[in-house]
């Protein structure tokens, strides 16, 4: 009965979704599921609020449901659309990660909607084949780097630390610029010219909402402009990027990003890293940088046989202390995984893994975590 009624579903969509000249929409349905089971061993230093034990064993999942409603006129020209549905049982009230509009065909392709910028999609890492990624927040759902502190020694917690990993310097070269995330923006990605691809964004605030912002008060004019290129001399494998991004601020300096990336592969073999920037993202009272200022690089160098696959990756992120910055303090993270990846298929893969991490806030060492994670993982994708 079940299947029955998908099918005259699917069916009715597709009669539905024709067109008076014969075109009809093509809708595919994918997405994923990705579940980590690991044991974490953690030691914390001057957690005043939550002293207490972070060691033990458990499970990170994470997945999606992808709608890609397309159609292709008999010019060449496609349009199509994506829409992101988070499939987890707590997704912190986002139901809907992106959304977008694409429109491809021999010029390139243009996005419009809520989607990560041109600098954030073409940007090339190092070598991982882990499911929690060296450059990821994922290692929070095991390690807290978040924390509160007594920076006054009055036995009261008074500090929040250890905020900016996703999308800042402090977690990842994949960042945005003054961490916007899946703003609603306009990205055009040229064809590719003897291997180089260049990308352009624009958004007009950081918010992923509908309506108007006022100028004087947010983030406006979000420009982001990328290179990436991809191919192969005397039998090396080459993949490039760079990257630069800015914007208004409507009071202070106006916010800019650096970034670059380079992977070789050769014999099975890949090596690389990359490395990111954000300066002038915003200023306190006292007219110090915020937290999301900072810079970061990684590592890594990957092996491949047939359905094999491993890596070891180092990640290392610096943040202006968002708290402490008057104090000219930095927060500090490394991070370093080493994986191994099994693919059964095109659609499933099982790996392991394990990854040493290490917060810091360096004013006088305020805040430490390490963090040793041991785990596996089962992903899928359909």
């Amino acid at each position: 009965m079940k299947n029955t009624l998908l099918t005259t579903t699917a069916l009715a969509m597709t009669a539905g979704a024709a067109f008076a000249d014969g075109h009809a929409v093509d809708v595919k349905v994918g997405g994923f599921y990705n579940t980590t089971v690991a044991i974490s061993s953690v030691d914390t230093t001057n957690f005043v609020s939550a002293p207490g034990d972070f060691d033990g064993l458990d499970v990170l999942s994470n997945a999606e449901i992808i709608f890609k409603p397309s159609i292709t006129l008999d010019n060449g020209i496609k349009f199509g659309a994506e829409i992101q549905l988070e499939a987890g049982s707590n997704t912190n009230g986002d139901q809907i990660d992106e959304s977008f509009i694409s429109i491809s065909g021999d010029f390139g392709q243009v996005l419009i909607g809520s989607e990560n910028s041109a600098g954030y999609k073409m940007t090339v890492s190092a070598p991982d084949v882990s499911p929690i990624f060296a450059q990821s927040s994922s290692l929070t759902a095991f390690v807290p780097y978040s924390g509160s502190l007594d920076t006054n020694n009055d036995g009261t917690a008074d500090t929040e630390l250890g905020n900016n990993f996703f999308r800042g310097t402090l977690g990842a070269t994949f960042i945005e610029n003054a961490g916007n995330n899946d703003a609603n923006r306009i990205t055009y990605f040229s064809p590719r010219f003897g291997g180089l691809q260049l990308g352009v964004s624009y958004a007009r605030d950081a918010g992923e909402t509908n309506g108007p912002v006022n100028n004087d008060t947010t983030l406006t004019d979000i420009v982001d402009i990328a290179a990436n290129y991809s191919g192969s001399f005397g039998g090396v494998d080459i993949n490039a990027s760079a990257r630069y991004g800015t914007a208004s601020a409507a009071t202070g300096t106006d916010p800019e990003i650096w970034g670059a990336g380079l992977k070789l592969g050769f014999s099975g073999f890949s090596i690389g890293g990359s490395f990111a920037e954000q300066d002038g993202s915003a200023t306190n009272a006292v007219g110090v940088l915020n937290a999301s200022d900072g810079s970061s690089y990684d590592v890594g160098i990957g092996y491949a046989n047939g359905p094999m696959s491993y890596s070891l990756t180092y990640f290392s992120g610096t943040n202006v202390d968002d708290d402490l910055a008057a104090a000219g303090a930095d927060e500090t993270l490394d991070t370093i995984v080493l994986a191994a990846k099994y693919k059964v298929n095109s659609n499933f893969a099982v790996s392991a893994f394990i990854a040493n991490t290490e917060f810091e806030e360096e004013a006088g060492g305020q805040q430490q975590v390490d963090g040793t994670v041991l785990g596996v993982a089962a992903q899928f994708s359909f």
